[in-house]
């Protein structure tokens, strides 16, 4: 794991964050929000943990481990405050931002985008995995998953997981068994502070509206302590975010590939963006 730092502006040690990119690896907007967070006052750290060099190839048995180390690392810099981070992620990183916050204690915070409520397979597309082989391990154990290659490889002509309607996260949830999906729930009830969840309603990636409910729902089963709330933008899909960043030379009404409206994710992205530092305030206060 590598990854590049971003220290905050502002007088004394500053509250520390770790930006968690998404599934199309290390190297994009996830520098840019990671930069703005400095500009907030926050030293924000994008982690960098596939497809970066230094790093494994693919999405694949990355362990849990490896966002603790990178915790320890920012707390132990001189001009990082306090004894906990917060962790921001989107899509795969969403997930890995949910899994972090609910496996370590130096976590306080969690703003998961477009994130989902259950652990998947490592993407079976990318070289050097195989079907069914873990994303995530903890203690050198893989993490259970649902199993996209059982129901929907093995009975439907799917070539490419997501970027299509249905997408094969969909047909996974509706196809598999209630214990198959509680095996694979991330346990978002034992983040120890604030969860802010982003989702949304047109993501053709993955159904984030449906897994950021079933999370809040977990949450609020469970008599969560600390505040969470669950922003679902209907118009918006799979692309929300830096903010104030238009996609491109594309017209704004025009659909983005992921899903939604260019104009539609860039609204979602600003609106979250502002939920997003309001929940970090909150928990640095």
């Amino acid at each position: 794991m590598s990854g590049r730092l971003y220290p905050g502006l502002g007088d004394g040690p500053r509250p520390g964050v770790l930006v968690l990119h998404g599934g199309g690896g290390a190297g994009g907007y996830e520098q840019e929000y990671a930069a703005l967070l400095a500009e907030h006052g926050y030293t924000a750290l994008c982690v960098e943990y596939f497809a970066a060099p230094g790093t494994r190839d693919a999405l694949h048995e990355v362990p849990l481990e490896e966002f603790e180390r990178a915790a320890d690392w920012l707390l132990d810099r001189p001009a990082v405050s306090g004894d906990r981070i917060g962790v921001v992620g989107f899509s795969r990183g969403g997930e890995a931002s949910l899994l972090v916050g609910s496996t370590f204690e130096t976590v306080g915070v969690v703003v998961a985008y477009v994130p989902s409520c259950y652990v998947w397979p490592a993407p079976s597309w990318m070289d050097g995995v195989g079907e069914g082989e873990p994303t995530w391990t903890l203690a050198g154990e893989p993490l259970p998953h649902l199993p996209i290659d059982k129901y929907v490889y093995e009975s439907d002509d799917v070539d490419e997981p997501f970027g299509e309607e249905p997408n094969a996260p969909t047909l996974a949830i509706d196809r598999s068994t209630t214990a198959e999906r509680e095996q694979a729930a991330i346990p978002v009830e034992d983040i120890d502070g604030p969860v802010l969840l982003v989702s949304g309603g047109q993501d053709i990636v993955w159904p984030s509206a449906l897994l950021a409910d079933r999370a809040a729902d977990r949450l609020d089963e469970h008599d969560h302590p600390w505040q969470f709330e669950h922003l679902s933008f209907p118009r918006a899909g799979h692309a929300i975010r830096v903010p104030y960043r238009f996609e491109g030379d594309t017209d704004p009404t025009d659909r983005h590939q992921y899903g939604g409206t260019n104009e539609a994710n860039a609204h979602a992205s600003a609106s979250a963006w502002q939920a997003a530092l309001q929940y970090l305030d909150v928990a640095f206060a």
